[in-house]
């Protein structure tokens, strides 16, 4: 479905999804949005949709009702962004939204998703360079046993270089886990330094997320280390997912807690997932189908979502 479709169709709940929100200058190389441009983006859901916070979601899912001319407004990753540069604006606009949290951001000391180490190594050298540096650690490496996905054309479809894409998608879907960890902590380690120190200017502190809960906001679970679930095992799964109820309860006080999959495509995650989440408790996932949410018929742990740029002001669409 299109943005103009999106912009015409009262029906459904438009769920929105985001990620790094910041300056230009301190996002550049991270595809990160705009804060002139999220403001746009807000005012034109704001012209054609009601935003309505997580709980009437999960209502809706409840009684199977749906919400049309709705949007939901979720962030993942648990970025520093999200406090300095989101919440405000959501305050001001009497928004609220859901921001899914890594395990690993909250461990001590922090740790960084392999996912955000290459966001870093690609900024910092480009792609080209990040992926020979890439390459050549890897012909070091000894062969290891994995479990690897085919490329989709659905990933990665924002990335304007092939080779930057290709390098992700070995690096995330491809090699085993143990050979992509090794390459990507020895390639930060050499060009960007202490994981940590970067890790704790990059997610949000347990301070900042309870000063956002306390104000309305919901967090949700996006797995301990932001791995394809899909390539893990059923009791690997439960590793990656189990713990994010009590940690999201310890820090928020909520009882209700969604989830959302790492990548979110629908060969990124299996029934055993869905199962996984269920038997956790957790009250709802979301995914990255690009689709209006129906809450009267969607599974609640199958539930679609936008990218920021599948909307105007990147969707050919006009403000206005």
């Amino acid at each position: 479905m299109s943005a103009d479709t999106i912009s015409s169709e009262a029906g459904g709940t438009l769920v929105a999804m985001y990620h790094y929100v910041r300056e230009a200058a301190a996002g550049a190389g991270l595809n990160a949005l705009d804060p002139a441009d999220f403001d746009r983006q807000l005012a034109w859901i704001a012209r054609r949709r009601k935003v309505v916070p997580y709980a009437a979601v999960e209502a809706a899912l409840g009684a199977h009702a749906r919400l049309d001319g709705t949007a939901l407004l979720t962030f993942d990753d648990g970025f520093v962004d999200h406090y300095e540069t989101v919440f405000p604006r959501l305050r001001a606009r009497g928004h609220s939204g859901i921001f899914f949290l890594i395990g690993a951001a909250l461990a001590t000391p922090p740790r960084m998703a392999n996912v955000h180490k290459t966001h870093a190594l690609v900024a910092a050298l480009g792609a080209p360079a990040f992926a020979d540096a890439v390459r050549r650690a890897i012909a070091h490496q000894p062969a290891a046993a994995g479990v690897g996905l085919a490329k989709r054309a659905e990933v990665y479809r924002y990335d304007g270089a092939a080779d930057e894409s290709a390098v992700k998608h070995l690096l995330n879907y491809e090699l085993p886990h143990e050979i992509a960890d090794r390459v990507l902590d020895g390639l930060f380690a050499e060009h960007l330094g202490d994981e940590a120190v970067a890790s704790a200017s990059l997610y949000l502190s347990a301070g900042m997320i309870r000063e956002m809960a306390a104000a309305g906001m919901t967090f949700g679970f996006h797995t301990e280390r932001h791995r394809v679930l899909s390539r893990l095992t059923r009791t690997e799964q439960h590793a990656e997912v189990a713990p994010g109820i009590a940690r999201v309860r310890a820090l928020t006080g909520q009882r209700s807690v969604p989830f959302c999959y790492p990548y979110g495509h629908s060969h990124t995650y299996d029934a055993d997932t869905v199962s996984v989440l269920a038997e956790a408790g957790y009250s709802a996932a979301f995914n990255t189908v690009r689709r209006l949410a129906d809450t009267a018929s969607d599974q609640r742990f199958d539930l679609p979502r936008y990218d920021t740029r599948d909307l105007p002001p990147f969707a050919g669409v006009p403000h206005a």
